[in-house]
């Protein structure tokens, strides 16, 4: 109960400490969600919220779309998509640093699902270059298009750092547009 208790207290703290693009929904089938869950969790109750969640990010409300997220793994620590979501939310609140945190959890329970980790590793990549660290970006956005080769916005966002890079190299600065 202890270790419960603290695991909240650190959510919160992280909830507490979100960028603008578009989010592709991440599906897993119901026989690999159940390979990833362990006995003495609440899978419905996690459900439930991580659902309410998808309803509030859906409508630009972020900031309750991570209460349900952080109350989704808090009934289910395992929940890899709660913890997606709550990174994109975190993204979308420009909280980068903690965003990638978050996501490198999901990556740790998500399954062995390559449009999954795809999504997730591009989210990384994505935080790491709004915090101006192109080369951790460059990378996460390289991992991701080797799990997932069609990953549309991890190409762009590759691209997009090419540009920039040459064009620093070049003596000049452009802002690139951010389609994410």
């Amino acid at each position: 109960m202890r270790k419960l208790s603290i695991f909240l207290l650190i959510l919160l703290l992280i909830a507490a400490a979100g960028c603008s693009r578009h989010e592709t929904p991440v599906r897993v089938t119901p026989e690999q969600q159940k390979k990833f869950n362990s006995p003495g969790t609440n899978i419905t109750e996690s459900n439930n919220h991580l659902r309410q969640a998808k309803a509030f990010y859906a409508k630009d409300k972020y900031k309750q779309a991570m209460k349900h997220c952080e109350k989704a793994i808090v009934f289910n620590h395992r929940n890899w998509e709660a913890y997606y979501y709550l990174g994109l939310s975190m993204q979308k609140r420009k909280e980068y640093s903690l965003a990638i945190e978050v996501l490198y959890n999901g990556l740790k329970h998500s399954p062995e699902n390559g449009y999954v980790k795809s999504e997730l590793h591009y989210s990384i990549g994505y935080s790491w270059e709004k915090m101006g660290h192109l080369e951790k970006a460059k990378k996460a956005y390289i991992t991701a298009l080797a799990f997932n080769p069609e990953n549309h916005s991890a190409q762009q966002a590759r691209n997009r750092i090419k540009i920039e890079k040459t064009l620093e190299n070049w003596g000049k600065k452009k802002d690139l547009p951010y389609d994410g």
